[in-house]
């Protein structure tokens, strides 16, 4: 099996056994705190998201994709990301009152002063982190990832047992950050132990700059949505959508971010031994969408079973916000790799403006929908989805020589066809079974073998690339390159 194939893998394996922790501690968290407690995290940890995006001030992309990657660079970096980091957690730490005062809600006090805690730790494992995946070890990133997440699930569990609310949440993310960097340490090659220092920064800046605002642009657009409907509809409401978007990004964040993972080193290195990039681009979005159409299709079509059999009925609010986001998770497969590969071409600068038009859409459009409902905030973000496919295959086309309506018909077409095979009998059983059998679980494992089997067959039908994996997988044969 190549490099590239056996870290697609681990990504793959660190992504979904991560997913499958923590879905679990999710379910159980849903039933152990109230949607109000939920919220209020909710709410702090979409404040530190934004904040995550500066703490190692884009260094990671840089360690990443940089052609000359001197010991002095390193120590640069290690020095970018521990100023950024601290700077944040003090930060965070002297504004926790304005939050809370701003929000109404004396608990963010509490939980925006001991996350900020996370932003002590994170600069001893984030360029280790980003090593890694430059040298494709990521093998190293599996296990570090996993044994973060069980140490945080267990954690968070135990306290909410016990009793202690919102901090459970809190307290498990501290965890979180905290074995990740102890691990990274750990496993982290002899020969980079560095000390930090600015020396050389310059260089380092000027990409890790613009990718670190870049980064911030869009988190904020992830994360607009939580942080305007805690301020005009409420807690509850907050933790509604939150638990749709979750089960979205299931796939544009979890799998697809897995793929992304291992996709930006390929690319950066195809870039760095002049390699044409359009065919990669093309044949990584095929691929995605091939699996993106259909999954999306069946989330939608099945999303209140889901919702039941994941967090109960008095989350089944979330079911038609899963709908519609689905819509959006459509759109933004058939243009997700595109940052990436601008990165890999060293164009840090047209990144930065194509997030600073889509973001400045997303919450001049978000935050009049908000007034009105979760459903029209939803489509709200379908739509700007719509516009960061227009304007990031604007940017790139004639930088990696793609024919625009060429390049849309041939990285969707696989995927229309694979999710009609793929749908039909799921539908056929939600519209003939559903109004007769009660039991979501069975109804929901029904549907979803006979979407996975005609997924399968129509791998095969269409005669998919995907195929041939598939068959190396089946009969444990030696991959193809």
């Amino acid at each position: 099996m190549t490099t590239v194939k056996k870290s697609l893998v681990y990504s793959l394996a660190d992504t979904y056994l991560q997913v499958a922790i923590q879905l679990g501690s999710s379910m159980i968290l849903a039933r152990l705190l109230t949607p109000n407690e939920i919220g209020v995290f909710s709410v702090g940890a979409a404040v530190l998201a934004i904040a995550h995006m500066l703490r190692d001030f884009g260094v990671g992309s840089y360690i990443i994709q940089e052609k000359n990657l001197t010991k002095d660079r390193l120590k640069a970096a290690f020095g970018i990301t521990m100023l950024a980091a601290w700077s944040i957690a003090l930060g965070l730490y002297l504004s926790r009152h304005v939050i809370a005062d701003f929000y109404r809600e004396p608990a963010l006090v509490q939980i925006m002063a001991w996350m900020s805690l996370n932003f002590v730790i994170i600069p001893f494992s984030s360029p280790v982190l980003a090593l890694f995946k430059r040298e494709m070890k990521f093998h190293l990133l599996m296990y570090i990832g996993l044994i973060s997440t069980i140490a945080s699930a267990g954690t968070s569990i135990y306290l909410a047992y016990q009793g202690h609310g919102f901090m459970s949440l809190v307290w498990g993310s501290l965890v979180n950050i905290l074995t990740t960097a102890l691990t990274a340490t750990a496993l982290r090659p002899k020969d980079s132990f560095v000390l930090p220092s600015l020396k050389g920064s310059k260089h380092v800046f000027s990409f890790s700059g613009k990718s670190s605002l870049t980064n911030v642009l869009g988190q904020v657009g992830y994360n607009v949505a939580e942080l305007v409907i805690g301020k005009s509809l409420g807690f509850s409401n907050v933790a509604i959508y939150s638990k749709a978007q979750t089960i979205v990004s299931m796939f544009s964040q979890q799998f697809m971010g897995s793929i992304r993972n291992v996709y930006y080193p390929v690319i950066a290195q195809q870039n760095r031994e002049n390699k044409p990039l359009g065919p990669a681009f093309l044949n990584a979005t095929v691929y995605v969408t091939s699996i993106a159409f259909p999954f999306y299709g069946f989330l939608a079509l099945y999303a209140d079973e889901i919702i039941l059999l994941m967090f109960g009925d008095q989350w089944l609010a979330s079911s038609d916000i899963i709908r519609i986001l689905a819509l959006g998770g459509v759109i933004y497969s058939v243009w997700s790799f595109a940052p990436n590969t601008l990165y890999a071409l060293n164009k840090p600068g047209s990144v930065l403006k194509a997030e600073l038009l889509i973001q400045s859409f997303r919450v001049i459009i978000i935050i009049p929908a908000a007034s009105i409902s979760l459903n029209v905030l939803a489509l709200a973000q379908v739509a700007t989805y719509v516009i960061g496919f227009i304007i990031y295959l604007f940017i790139l086309s004639p930088l990696i020589r793609l024919r625009f309506w060429q390049f849309l018909f041939q990285s969707t077409i696989l995927g229309c066809l694979i999710a009609i095979v793929s749908l039909t009998v799921p539908l056929y059983i939600k519209q003939s079974l559903a109004p007769v059998v009660d039991n979501s679980f069975l109804l929901l494992a029904l549907a979803g073998t006979a979407f996975a089997l005609s997924w399968l067959a129509a791998m095969f039908l269409t005669k998919h690339p995907i195929r041939k994996e598939l068959i190396n997988l089946i009969f444990l044969r030696k991959a193809t390159t």
